[in-house]
């Protein structure tokens, strides 16, 4: 009985102040991001342990962490609030005066592409708005949405939690990049070919070795990388009597240009990504002497979160820059 009369103790704000210490991993910043004192967050943290019976929150050298009872309401009290705050008032976002802060969680690929274009529509329609872009392969995906510390996700994924929304942006090919003047870039381009110069590996996570398509599960979700393929193309030279040569391995894709404008290696790169890094370098590309998939690029959101009028707007804008990316020649 004491536990149900503790509960009506409960109010809003104390579920904010939980929510904001637990984004925020500590009072300080919780407490400036939602304009208060710190004592008037950690007075309402004291009130909140007591409430609900456990510490919530455990002091660690990069900040404050949530027990797993903290964890447990964590699924609960984020999207109840935003519910709650939907149905007492109409979410308005608009473009022009809003000063949010967008939060995307991409590659460099994506980077490199889409993002580029989305910025030029937002420096005119949102001046006042940001947009902080973080790197895909160093998050948990599920964890930052069901937070909602990141607004979207965008990669290549498969299986996806129907507590999401999965939306397709484009689909893209990757192909040889090289220097305009290379040897391969002329005649032939067998797997002959191909064994004759070393490459660049790009591989994004030290989680992922085996090359494109390969894919982990994070907390139900599939995702793939987009690398090299490596080890694909080792067995197709081997099947040949060939070796495949490697002249460097890369974490980032964005180094790739640069390094093979200034040497004969090759690399297996997007398409899209090609073209652009053909357009700023003296470079071109071969299709490959075998078949390599096409694959997916999608946009993940929350499906709670992400009905947000200011999530809706930067998904539409994600979707009319995907557009244009794709269509371009």
């Amino acid at each position: 009985m004491s536990n149900m009369r503790d509960v009506h103790n409960l109010d809003l704000n104390l579920v904010r102040i939980f929510n904001a210490v637990l984004d925020e991993r500590g009072v300080t910043r919780a407490a400036e991001r939602l304009h208060l004192t710190q004592s008037a967050v950690s007075h309402a943290l004291a009130r909140l342990r007591e409430i609900i019976g456990d510490e919530l929150f455990i002091r660690g050298p990069d900040g404050m962490h949530p027990t797993p009872r903290a964890a447990e309401l964590a699924q609960s009290f984020k999207p109840a609030l935003v519910q709650i705050e939907a149905a007492v008032s109409e979410p308005v976002f608009t473009p022009a005066t809003s000063e949010i802060e967008f939060s995307i969680s991409t590659s460099d690929y994506i980077t490199a592409t889409i993002v580029p274009d989305l910025m030029s529509r937002m420096r005119k329609a949102a001046p006042n708005a940001r947009c902080r872009v973080r790197a895909l392969s160093e998050m948990n995906i599920t964890e930052e949405l069901d937070r909602g510390t990141i607004h979207v996700a965008i990669g290549v994924f498969g299986k996806t939690p129907s507590r999401f929304v999965s939306e397709p942006l484009f689909s893209d090919q990757s192909v040889w990049l090289m220097r305009r003047d290379h040897p391969a870039a002329r005649g032939a381009f067998g797997l002959r070919e191909l064994s004759l110069y070393p490459q660049i590996d790009i591989l994004i996570s030290d989680q992922i070795q085996a090359g494109a398509g390969a894919t982990i599960d994070q907390g139900g979700l599939e995702r793939a990388y987009i690398t090299s393929n490596p080890r694909h193309i080792e067995a197709l030279l081997g099947a040949e009597g060939l070796v495949r040569k490697v002249g460097a391995t890369v974490s980032h894709i964005l180094a790739v240009p640069s390094l093979v404008a200034a040497t004969d290696m090759l690399a297996f790169t997007p398409l899209q990504f090609a073209k652009r890094a053909a357009k700023a370098l003296d470079l071109t590309w071969r299709e490959p002497p075998y078949q390599a998939p096409a694959f997916q690029i999608s946009m993940l959101s929350h499906r709670t979160m992400g009905a947000h009028p200011s999530v809706q707007w930067l998904r539409n804008e994600l979707i009319e820059s995907a557009r244009r990316y794709g269509v371009e020649e």
